[in-house]
């Protein structure tokens, strides 16, 4: 009964985005629903169980899947596509959830103002080049963190995909705490940069 009720979700989920798609006229890796990546209902689970819960942000947003169930006081939804943070932002009206400041944001180019408890980038970054990703990575650390603040990234060691990331790389040059929240599908791993 468990695995229909999955299913069912899944397809409502598609269903919805399918919609949203013809309306919008994004990406259709985009349809892919939050029930189907395990490793973005991880890391909700991971954000919600932190005592500092004051401001989010998550780079490469798309429709929102992880920002929206994020329980944090000011969240923030960037991503390249102005269509894609337009489904996002209709999305997240018509779920009732609370307020998102969504905003045009292109990776590395965009400046990243202010200071967060979390910083996520996820599902994107195997197509960043090392160095550039390594760079940006430090500075988010040194100058957008909070303390006691976090970095979450994924790598992905699946040659389907431009970059194979290692972390050991993108993290040298900063003294971190770095934890592995997960092992996901293609070979991905979640990982905890904390400062």
């Amino acid at each position: 009964m468990q695995k229909i009720i999955w299913k069912f979700n899944i397809w409502r989920g598609k269903l919805v985005r399918l919609f949203l798609q013809a309306i919008f006229g994004f990406d259709r890796w985009h349809v892919f629903t939050l029930t189907e990546k395990k490793y973005a209902k991880d890391i909700i689970s991971y954000c919600n169980k932190r005592n500092t819960r004051f401001s989010f942000v998550e780079i490469g947003c798309g429709l929102g899947d992880i920002v929206r169930y994020v329980k944090y006081d000011e969240k923030y939804g960037f991503d390249a596509e102005e269509r894609v943070l337009k489904a996002a932002h209709f999305l997240n009206k018509i779920t009732g959830g609370k307020k998102i400041h969504f905003s045009v944001f292109n990776f590395p180019g965009s400046a990243l103002t202010g200071k967060y408890d979390v910083i996520v980038m996820v599902n994107w970054i195997h197509h960043i080049e090392p160095l550039i990703l390594k760079s940006k990575i430090e500075e988010y650390f040194n100058d957008c963190l909070n303390d006691e603040g976090l970095i979450i990234i994924d790598t992905v060691q699946d040659p389907e995909y431009k970059f194979n990331h290692d972390i050991e790389y993108l993290t040298k040059d900063i003294k971190t705490d770095l934890t592995k929240l997960g092992d996901y599908e293609r070979q991905r791993q979640i990982w905890l940069i904390k400062k």
